[in-house]
Parts: structure tokens; sequence; C-alpha cells
């Protein structure tokens, strides 16, 4: 009989993993756990990593973004490092809550488009549109699966609702990203964003990967004979010509919603996060860090609108899980990717555009006990079938489907070059930034 598997985790996926069954070993702490810290923290974090992972003989690791992504010296050469998950033979997902270009920032982009390509490392990916791109981009190992809300002691008696406040909130910041005076996009880098919001506009729903590669050949495909660092240079290069189309988006789908409704409403509308006044003149309260209030705010306010970020093209994010899961009535930009995980206008509703919105506040402002059933529906569609350990049950199932699990032997002797990568030849290990060609800056998103 097979032991358990064996998941080590950070903190905030501790009790998913164990709700799904599996035995669950907490990472060690770590002296900086963003994952935009540099590589050469990264090979430190791998010395503390490596026994913590052999003494508990870990089968998978399991992570946000790229928090516990660690280097460690490679067995075949000193003066090389691996990723410490492939050097050990344990499978590695990263679950992005974001893209890709949002995480590993103090990296340049070699060295992250470096690791990007391993193929020890799985990239957990919430919406297809952006999985896809990644795959056309040459990205190895892509599993696509939607976002959901972490395993909580959830009430699901009926919430209390407020109706001496404001009757509509929306918990978010600004794309102020797009929107800074010192942005550096060059005017030549806009004409495919805008060509591609163009088409959106009047054939919804195709995806720019589809517009940059197979309509208008913005720019050249991979091809089997580009070397590694010709392979990086096309990748910035799309992602910097789809930022003009992110800021679309970001328009699109969130920042004028709330400007909209600050207009209309007055203080009938919360406006919840930071940025908001520095961005665009509005007044707006402070980013609730505590999560129980947060939750809490969530549950009780009237209708709690949901609005997508400008860096996904189709795909749910985090919000959608959370607001459902504890019980709010979730109004929500309509996605195309929604239906595969609610029922529209019974575990939730949608809306279109400003009359729309406007029409669908007045309706269920009217309409409170078709709202609570709405919320209450949504919430146990969330408690049954979007939770992490859910997630987690199904990403467990496909890894041992592919023969990903169990874990491959530990590399004793040699290290494939896909995963190392090259560092100076002297110097103490840890505290050398790893070295690529310098042509290559982060993109701009």
């Amino acid at each position: 009989m097979r032991r358990p598997l064996r998941i080590a985790v950070t903190a905030q996926l501790e009790r998913a993993s164990r709700e799904a069954g599996f035995d669950t070993y907490l990472l060690p702490e770590l002296p900086n756990r963003d994952f935009h810290r540099s590589l050469p923290e990264r090979i430190g974090d791998g010395a503390k990593f490596m026994p913590f992972l052999e003494k508990n003989d870990i089968d998978l690791i399991l992570d946000f973004n790229t928090e516990a992504l660690t280097l460690s010296p490679s067995p075949n050469d000193p003066k090389q490092a691996a990723m410490t998950n492939a050097i050990m033979g344990i499978p590695y997902v990263a679950c992005y809550l974001d893209p890709i270009t949002s995480t590993m920032a103090n990296a340049s982009w070699l060295e992250h488009w470096q690791l990007l390509e391993s193929p020890d490392w799985i990239k957990w990916i919430p919406e297809t549109a952006h999985a896809d791109e990644l795959k056309r981009l040459g990205v190895p190992n892509v599993v696509t699966m939607p976002m959901a809300v972490n395993n909580d002691d959830f009430d699901t008696s009926p919430p209390e609702i407020s109706t001496d406040g404001p009757t509509v909130a929306f918990m978010g910041h600004p794309a102020s990203t797009w929107f800074k005076s010192n942005q550096t996009v060059t005017s030549n880098s806009l004409f495919s964003g805008f060509t591609a919001a163009a088409l959106t506009a009047d054939l919804p729903g195709v995806p720019f990967h589809k517009i940059f590669y197979d309509l208008y050949d913005f720019g050249e495909p991979l091809s089997a004979t580009d070397d590694f660092e010709a392979r990086a240079n096309k990748a910035i290069d799309y992602y910097n010509k789809k930022f003009s189309y992110n800021a679309y988006l970001a328009v699109k789908q969130r920042d004028r919603f709330a400007r909209f409704l600050h207009n209309k409403l007055g203080d009938a509308f919360e406006l919840v996060g930071d940025h908001w006044g520095e961005t665009y003149g509005l007044k707006h309260k402070p980013r609730i860090w505590d999560m129980k209030e947060l939750h809490d705010r969530m549950r009780r306010v009237p209708i709690c609108l949901n609005l997508i970020k400008g860096n996904w093209e189709c795909g749910l994010i985090v919000r959608h899980f959370e607001i459902t899961g504890y019980g709010g009535f979730m109004l929500t930009y309509e996605t195309s990717e929604l239906s595969n995980c609610f029922e529209i206008g019974k575990e939730c509703d949608v809306f279109h555009n400003e009359a729309d919105l406007l029409e669908k506040i007045e309706y269920y402002t009217d309409h409170p006990k078709e709202r609570m059933e709405i919320a209450r529906a949504g919430q146990d569609r969330t408690l049954k079938e979007h939770l992490f350990s859910h997630r987690i049950e199904t990403l467990v199932q496909l890894l041992t489907k592919a023969g990903t699990l169990p874990k491959k032997p530990m590399i004793q002797k040699t290290v494939s070059k896909s995963s190392d990568v090259v560092v100076p030849e002297s110097g103490s290990l840890p505290a050398i930034p790893i070295v690529v060609p310098p042509s290559c800056p982060s993109p701009t998103q």
C-alpha cells in the first residue's frame, strides 16, 4: 500500500493541502519571502530548503507565484546553480495569481525566462488565454485550472446585511501600473495592442496571442532553430507589444466602472483600496489588510462588485471565489470562463456596461430575497467545488496521470543544461548574481 503523498507548502496552502488528504509539511521560514526577491537570495534559500525536503522525503512542492522557488549549487558543477527541486527530483508547482510577468522582478528577463523554460517547474495558470500564449512562447509544463478560495471556517448562516451604509462596494486597487507618468513604453509598441482592442470590440473573445501571431503577424513566432536568447527576446517583444492591450483591458474591465459608480451613486458606493485618489482623484477607503474584516465586508454589503484586472483576458480571479465563498452576493463584470464555474443568474449575476450595471444594482436593491438566494447558492457552489483543496486533488491526479508523480530520484552527478543557470567563476556562490547576457530587460507589464 503506497504511503500518502507528502506535499511541502507555503503557509497560505497548508490547510487546503491537509483537507485534501495529503501529508502536509510547512516549508521553512525565509528571511525574505517576496516573490520578487533576487536570484542570489534564492540561492541562499536553497540551503534552508534542501535539508528540509530531504529529511521529510517530500514528493511535491506547492507554491503561490514564486515564493518558494529556490536555487542550489549544481551537483555537476559548483559554478552553476539549479532549481533545488530539480536537483532533488521533486516536482515544483507555482500557482499564479497574476500573469508570469508579475513575478521575479529582481531577476533579469533572461534569468526569469531561463528558469521558466525549466522542465522541472510546473506553472499553474488560471485562465486559458495566458496558458495558451505561454505554450506558444515555448514555456513547458503549463497546467490550466481555475482559481479558488482558501479553505477556512466559513459561516454558512444568513449574513446580517448592512442597511445603514453603502449599497455597493468594490474592494481592489486601480490598474495604476499602466497609467503611471513614468512608463517607458515606446509609441511603436502601441499599435498591436490598440489593433487587438479594436478587433475584440467587434469580435469579442479572440485572445491576444491569436491576433498577434495568426491574424496580423505583429511578431515572429518561435522557431525550432531559435537559441535561448532568441526565444527570450521574442517573448519580451510579445509582452511589450501587449502592454497597450492590457491597459485597454484595465479600463474596459475595471477602472471605468469604479469612476462611473463613484460619480453616479455617491455615498451609496464604497471604494476600498489604495491609489484611487492619486490615480483618478476618487474618494476611497484604504485597503483592508485584515482578511477576516475584508471577508466580513464582502459578506455584509448588499451588492459586492467584482471587477476584473487588466492582465486577464477571459479568466476568473481570486475575488470571484472569495466573495461567493464567504456568502456575499457577487455582481461581476462578465468574463467568458465564468460560466465554467458558476450558473449566472442563480449563483451570481453579471453586467456588461454602465446602463446594465445601474439596472442590476436597482433590481437587486429592490429584490433582497432573490439576492440572498443567489448569494447562498453561490456559496454552496464554491464550498462544494472551488476550494483550494479541490484544486490540489485535481492537480495531483493530473500529475500522477502524466507520470510526474511519483518523484524522480535525487540527482547525484549531473543536472541537465536546461535546469542549470550560469554563475561567475569566483566568489561565494550564495552571494553572487547569476550571469546572463544583459541585452534583454524585463517587460513593461
